[in-house]
């Protein structure tokens, strides 16, 4: 079964929107993977920490049918970058092992099941969403981030908190000795909301593509941290 068939550049794009928060070396070793989920023409990315998920879709050529299974995230990566933006790639499922083809190189990828990953558990019904635009979103973190206190017994003070109301974005990260403050405007007026961004936040705001117009992540309130989702002009919306 060929579960994705696309050019380089495009695969790479998909993979570095949701790697920023991988870790090579972890206590749960599939966390250093990302899920990789086909629903029809539908390729989702998904990778967390425990305590940010981050998840993409997009439409990657393949056959028809459903698939899941996790793979190295990093390794897939540095394997991409050896190949040319326009060399068309190739994964492909065959007889339980996983084959990434691309030119004259085959790479025989090492996997994990997918039904081992662990998803952050999200609401069933999501509240108030809004975007910000990711060269804004960029700029408030890089603002507020130097603050943030680093293992903290107060562990609340190891992030930053966001708080949205009417529409005003605001962020705010203090180590308890200084304090940086840092806000934007919002399109659409929202409720009040409040919630602590985990330290690792940041990481996945920076390992990001070439800023566009069309680029924002998507941020929606779920039972305990918010869902924060990347879209990308290559991507689509999940499918139902």
């Amino acid at each position: 079964m060929i579960v994705l068939k696309s050019t380089q550049d495009k695969v790479l794009a998909a993979l570095q929107s949701v790697s920023g928060i991988v870790e090579r070396r972890h206590t749960l070793p599939i966390l250093a993977n990302v899920l990789v989920r086909k629903t029809g023409p539908h390729i989702q990315l998904t990778t967390s920490d425990l305590e940010i998920q981050i998840r993409t879709t997009a439409e990657l050529d393949g056959d028809a049918g459903n698939f899941a299974t996790t793979l190295g995230a990093r390794k897939l990566i540095d394997i991409l970058r050896t190949m040319p933006a326009d060399q068309a790639v190739v994964l492909e499922s065959s007889a339980g092992k996983l084959i990434l083809k691309g030119g004259k190189s085959r790479f025989t990828l090492q996997s994990m099941p997918a039904e081992d990953f662990p998803l952050v558990q999200e609401s069933a019904s999501l509240g108030p969403a809004f975007s910000v635009p990711q060269k804004t979103l960029k700029s408030l973190l890089g603002q507020v981030s130097f603050a943030m206190a680093v293992h903290d017994i107060r562990y609340y003070l190891n992030g930053i908190l966001f708080v949205a109301e009417g529409k005003k974005l605001s962020l705010v990260a203090t180590d308890g000795h200084r304090l940086a403050f840092a806000s934007a405007d919002l399109e659409v007026e929202v409720p009040k909301q409040e919630v602590i961004l985990p330290r690792s936040s940041p990481s996945w705001s920076r390992a990001s593509s070439p800023t566009t117009t069309a680029s924002s992540p998507r941020t929606t309130r779920t039972s305990s941290p918010w869902a924060v989702r990347r879209c990308w002009p290559a991507c689509s919306a999940p499918p139902s």
